[in-house]
């Protein structure tokens, strides 16, 4: 067994960043420095990106990935329906989402969950600001007041929640000592004159206008030389081919130079004498902020952010919008004024350095992520067990390869002491547990039922007063039965009746049943790995099917005999992820963590409906969780402390927003020493994803006592009980029940009548 504990105390807070595309631009650079500038130990940033069009670069990508920010390509193989299905299961194991650009895929994938962390839309656009739904959104940033203004009015009652957060630049980049290699790479000497212009090759931009002014200036300094830093938009390709066409019918062979995306900007500002940015509708230009922190003078037109940016005359000169004479005019007095153009570049360093510094910004950013965490709303008090601290009695029944079968409930002796064993457990505040039937010993032949062996632990349940959830197979069946046969099914519901009838004839309560265990690990170990009986090998969806028949015919069964009965679908939540070093595995590693839904989904009629499932068939949803249910794809477990283990929370989270229906945590634990470190952590996990909302209905040690190994029958010191009862109840570890006092203590649920 592993010596590591279950998860960090407080693990970071995990941010998705939704992006409808990934090119280079404001938003790009945002969430860079954001990913850069915050502290490691407090947030986790991902990207995923839902849309690439050919021609986009890649620059971004590397740049983030270089950060060590997980950016997820999945999307751009998908379709629009297929993107959004994928968004509406990845965002909810997020404490929050960012969206930029407007993104069509959330809302789709929002509307889909029934819990739904924090929804932060960026907008650099006013246009993307006025577009879309807000009913989710917690908070629009807006780059500019115009765009905060915007966002604003399409959220009557909410103005406040609009608000702005300038983009941020990284002054540290920005070196004079860079102006050597920049002049180098423009292959001009130091004193010639070099104007610039940098961004994406967006219409909106008028790069056109920067080609006339150029061409105006040139005619009365023909030293002058100018520089476009930025590649193609892909969706206008085509513009920078009139560009460069133009540039060349202006006369600006030589004059002019493209230079396509380049992740080195702040390098190549250094080599500029000024700047110019000409642009129409545009948001908050990032470029000019930037061109502030290399100290350059900076000729704009005054379009929403940039009038936030600069005062004219003061730190930079503004001009007419699609003027170019204006613009070269501009041009020529700052190439005759040196002294103006210091002055210039010197107040709009100190406008950058006071407001969009990455210490000035990072720190709003970080402000709006507490706010908006702080307003999820706790789950409600649980109501639907009995007490929320579990225990579960360990009931496999299955045969081993060599052919022995389990009885894991008589090999403890709990069979014959389950009142002592209701008792003790009562003592630590437990009073729900999870037991078991033993069908092969029940049904002694086809349609003969002998219920001496489970007789004793009904009515000792009933005389204790403990709630009890019936395991009604768990892994093993009769030895004349074969499950992949039609007949299973019918066979298996017609014992789970009359389970009922004995059940509603010894006890007046609401009866709990969990059909059949862990459908989706009992295919993989019994259809795929050979692990379980029926060892079989390439059959694992076959029995998976063969299992959700088989439940869902059993709480038929039940309901004519039992209409109040509830219904407990316990497996494992796990998580699959990618080595670096493979991430061609990713699509391999999502189906593995999309197939542990298979079996919930088949119960709700989500998938394979033919086999009568429906909604409300899935009535509890168990999570079982252990130390070994996160690892690498094709590798092995991961500790706590990998970058990408998910916290045990977020899973929740995520389980419980895809159904919607009663969670509880069916099975948990660790072997030896550690089992009050387990617990202790696997409580503050429990306790966070019910302060995030998710409404989790209890917790349970699984096993609750000690048993023989499965495989090699060896002591399994996993358990509060200990494996061998005596007179005196069974010898409980001091470590694990102090513990469990603690945690009832924490919670502080009172136990429901």
């Amino acid at each position: 067994m592993p010596e590591q504990s279950p998860a960090p105390a407080e693990p970071p807070v995990r941010i998705l960043w939704v992006f409808a595309w990934l090119v280079v631009g404001g938003e790009e650079t945002e969430v860079r420095l954001l990913a850069e500038a915050l502290d490691r130990r407090k947030f986790r940033v991902d990207v995923v990106a839902c849309f690439r069009k050919d021609g986009m670069p890649e620059q971004t990508h590397r740049q983030l990935e270089a950060l060590g920010v997980d950016v997820d390509r999945t999307p751009y193989h998908l379709s629009f329906e297929d993107t959004v299905a994928y968004l509406a299961c990845k965002i909810p194991t997020y404490d929050i989402v960012v969206s930029s650009q407007n993104v069509a895929d959330v809302y789709p994938a929002l509307e889909r969950l029934h819990l739904r962390p924090p929804l932060i839309e960026h907008g650099g656009l006013v246009e993307e600001a006025l577009a879309g739904p807000k009913h989710f959104t917690a908070r629009y940033v807006g780059v500019c007041r115009s765009i905060r203004d915007a966002a604003a009015g399409r959220m009557p009652g909410r103005e406040t929640q609009a608000l702005v957060i300038p983009s941020m630049v990284d002054l540290k980049a920005f070196r004079p000592g860079d102006r050597a290699l920049a002049r180098a790479e423009f292959n001009v000497g130091p004193e010639v004159p070099v104007i610039g212009w940098v961004g994406r090759l967006d219409r909106k931009k008028r790069v056109e206008d920067f080609l006339a002014a150029a061409a105006l200036v040139a005619r009365d300094r023909p030293d002058a030389r100018f520089v476009i830093i930025g590649g193609p938009d892909a969706f206008m390709p085509d513009y920078a081919d009139t560009l460069r066409r133009q540039a060349t019918l202006l006369g600006l062979d030589g004059r002019l130079r493209f230079m396509g995306d380049r992740p080195d900007v702040p390098m190549l500002l250094a080599g500029l004498d000024m700047l110019a940015w000409l642009s129409r509708h545009e948001g908050m230009p990032h470029v000019i902020a930037e061109a502030g922190a290399a100290g350059l003078a900076v000729i704009a037109t005054p379009d929403n952010g940039a009038l936030e940016q600069i005062t004219d005359g003061v730190s930079g000169l503004f001009v007419p919008h699609e003027a170019p004479e204006a613009v070269a005019k501009a041009m020529l007095h700052l190439l005759d004024e040196p002294s103006l153009r210091q002055r210039l570049g010197g107040a709009l360093r100190a406008k950058v350095e006071a407001d969009y510094a990455v210490d000035a910004v990072v720190s709003q950013w970080t402000a709006l992520f507490a706010a908006v965490l702080e307003e999820r709303v706790p789950a409600p008090p649980p109501t639907l067990f009995r007490s929320f601290m579990q225990g579960g009695f360990e009931s496999s029944t299955h045969r081993r390869h060599d052919g022995r079968r389990l009885d894991v409930i008589a090999s403890i002796a709990h069979d014959t002491h389950a009142a002592a064993d209701y008792r003790t457990l009562a003592q630590h505040g437990i009073l729900t547990v999870r037991d078991g039937l033993r069908w092969h010993r029940i049904e002694t032949a086809p349609g003969r039922y002998d219920w001496s062996s489970f007789l004793p632990m009904l009515r000792a349940a009933r005389e204790t007063g403990t709630q009890v959830i019936w395991d009604l197979l768990h892994y093993g069946w009769p030895d004349d039965i074969d499950i992949w046969r039609p007949a299973f099914v019918d066979r298996f519901a017609r014992f789970a009746a009359a389970a009922a009838r004995v059940v509603r004839e010894e006890t007046g309560g609401v009866p709990f049943y969990a059909p059949v265990n862990e459908i989706s690990f009992f295919a993989w170990g019994g259809g795929d790995a050979a692990y379980l009986n029926p060892f079989a090998r390439g059959r694992g969806h076959e029995l998976k099917v063969q299992l959700a028949r088989t439940a869902i015919a059993a709480m038929d069964a039940i309901w004519n005999v039992e209409p109040r009965a509830r219904f407990v679908h316990a497996d494992p939540v796990i998580n699959v992820i990618v080595h670096p070093e493979r991430s061609h595995e990713r699509p391999h590693a999502a189906g593995h963590h999309q197939a542990q839904y298979q079996g919930w989904d088949m119960i709700a009629g989500h998938a394979w409906p033919q086999l009568g499932g429906t909604p409300r068939h899935l009535d509890i949803v168990g999570v079982n969780y252990y130390f070994n249910n996160q690892w690498i794809h094709g590798t092995g477990p991961i500790a706590a402390d990998h970058r990408d283990y998910k916290p045990f929370r977020n899973m929740l989270a995520e389980t419980y927003a895809r159904y919607g229906r009663p969670i509880f945590v069916a099975e948990t634990g660790i072997e030896g020493d550690l089992r009050a470190s387990w617990l202790s952590g696997m409580g503050v996990e429990v306790r966070a994803a019910r302060h995030a909302g998710v409404p989790v209905e209890g917790l349970c040690l699984y096993p609750i006592a000690d048993h023989p190994g499965w495989d090699d029958d060896r002591p399994c010191p996993n358990g509060l009980l200990s494996l061998t009862p005596s007179p005196e109840g069974r010898v409980g570890d001091p470590a694990l029940a102090a513990e469990i006092r603690r945690q009832v203590v924490l919670f502080g649920i009172a136990p429901n009548p």
